[in-house]
């Protein structure tokens, strides 16, 4: 018998099971995706970023170990990194879905076995073909009015607690206001942290128009969250050590906060940029990736900032929240924006473009030969003989780039809940086809250009964080320092924040306009 295993039964009879198609390359054209699931990302970047902060300090302190030749040290800290480091991997392993397209052909089957067991049966004579994609969800976030709205309810609570704590003792309202608090505390500490960041998130997903896998989002959002593990190191191990000041001395921590913090912390971030250059398709795709990297960084830095003021009750927790959800958090990502957008500028350039995304094409499948010689089916495809698919050469790369379109040919963008079907979408047997309906961003005739030098660029973004740490720095110094009273130290705070949270807003308008604007 051909064709599959056969089985004789007590009574001599003979049965034939059909062995299910093997998997093949799927179609370079062919894209899956879910059903819409917009939390799911919310949920997703709290699974990632709490074992990530705990790992940037058991990171610190293997360093540490290393640094001071303390085994147990460094012993101790491997051991409590390995389940972190399992945990991060397990939430964003890839995401794959089995497809099996069937398409008439009169010398097919009308019965097809399927791998996990039974059959499937078509009233025609039909061929299987089977394939293992990579889910390709565009990212849906939660609408961002509903997001905001969320955002102010929290501040709202922790504003009316603290008029509750301040009421007169006499009335019994502090105590409940304070036993209300520290009942809220720890869902004000998840919310204010990571809410604000899911907010802008979405705002800039919305602002800019550019369609984008969820699974490449949360790679940036990542990718910036890493970024924070070298900068934390340099803050805490390198920095104190170079800074010519004393401890004790005011103009230590302001250097802390004005020069070395934002040197390390941008230089990093746009690296973490970079990384993904050969899969930038432009300035306007560089600031969306950069945008989303200073928001993986910012994820990272809030956790803690704002962990630290729910200790110190209401009002600091609400302070907070507040600065840094309107004004910090979209600092990060604008100067991070600012990098990206140059490192776009650069991914403009084909063949540097193709020699890179061949190098890091050539590093994966070097990387899947490897696991699946020990023994790991990496690729999922049901064997152990490595990397299956086709291993161009550095020409065939570069000339396949200069003969590919460029970023603006054919733009795509989702159509509305309210419409229907996608005008034009077409599934035939030969191939698939989706064509979206032409909804292209109004283009902005104004705004803010950056710089299209790298380097330009990243000095740009280290100023203007130094500009916001340092300034805020001597707003608390200088008050204090003069022996200006508590009422006018507290509005000129107050004040100098104002300032800065609205030029930062004005300016990420501006940034957003003058991208939307290019070509």
């Amino acid at each position: 018998m051909q064709g599959g295993r056969t089985f004789i039964d007590q009574m001599g009879r003979m049965y034939r099971f059909k062995e299910p198609e093997p998997l093949s390359e799927p179609p370079s054209n062919l894209m899956v995706a879910r059903i819409s699931r917009p939390w799911k990302a919310y949920l997703r970047m709290l699974g990632t970023v709490i074992p990530a902060f705990f790992l940037m300090y058991v990171l610190l302190f293997l360093v540490m170990g290393m640094v001071y030749l303390e085994p147990i040290a460094v012993f101790l800290s491997g051991l409590c990194s390995a389940p972190l480091i399992a945990l991060i991997f397990r939430l964003h392993r890839p995401s794959l879905v089995h497809v099996r397209l069937l398409t008439p052909d009169e010398g097919g089957s009308q019965a097809h076995a399927l791998p996990e067991g039974g059959s499937l049966r078509t009233p025609m004579r039909t061929r299987m073909s089977r394939y293992l994609v990579r889910d390709d969800s565009v990212l849906d976030l939660p609408p961002t009015r509903q997001l905001w709205l969320l955002f102010g309810l929290v501040v709202s609570v922790l504003v009316g607690l603290l008029l509750l704590i301040l009421q007169d003792y006499q009335e019994g309202l502090a105590d409940f206001g304070i036993i209300m608090f520290l009942l809220l505390a720890i869902p004000t500490w998840i919310v204010g942290f990571s809410l604000p960041v899911l907010a802008w998130w979405g705002t800039s997903d919305r602002l800019l128009g550019i369609p984008t896998r969820r699974r490449d989002a949360e790679a940036w959002l990542m990718a910036g969250m890493a970024s924070a593990f070298p900068a934390f190191m340099f803050n805490s191990l390198i920095a104190p050590e170079i800074i010519p000041f004393e401890s004790d001395h005011w103009a230590f921590e302001f250097s802390l906060l004005a020069v070395g913090a934002p040197l390390c912390e941008e230089i990093f971030k746009a690296m973490a940029v970079a990384l993904f250059l050969p899969y930038i398709k432009g300035p306007k795709h560089g600031f969306q990736v950069g945008f989303t990297v200073g928001l993986g960084f910012a994820l990272i830095e809030n956790f803690q900032y704002i962990g630290v003021s729910v200790l110190g009750g209401p009002f600091a927790a609400s302070f907070t929240i507040l600065v840094r959800g309107i004004g910090s958090i979209p600092g990060h990502a604008v100067w991070t924006a600012v990098s990206g957008t140059a490192i776009g500028w650069m991914a403009t350039d084909k063949e540097l473009k193709a020699r890179l995304s061949w190098k890091a094409k050539s590093m994966a499948i070097s990387a899947i030969d490897i696991a699946e010689g020990v023994g790991i089916d990496t690729d999922g495809d049901g064997d152990l003989s490595g990397f299956d698919g086709s291993r161009p050469t550095l020409e065939e790369a570069i000339s396949q780039a200069s003969q590919e379109e460029g970023e603006d040919g054919q733009p795509w963008v989702i159509i509305g809940k309210d419409s229907n079907h996608p005008k034009g979408s077409e599934f035939g047997s030969k191939e698939f086809n989706l064509t979206y309906d032409n909804n292209p961003v109004m283009r902005a005739s104004t705004g803010i250009k950056t710089p299209k030098s790298v380097s330009a660029a990243v000095t740009l973004s280290i100023a203007g964080h130094a500009f916001w740490n340092g300034s805020s720095f001597l707003s608390y110094y200088l008050p204090d320092a003069y022996g200006m009273g508590g009422s006018t130290a507290v509005a000129i705070q107050f004040s100098w924040i104002v300032f800065l949270v609205s030029s930062v807003l004005l300016i990420a308008r501006g940034l957003i306009k003058g991208v939307n604007s290019l070509e």
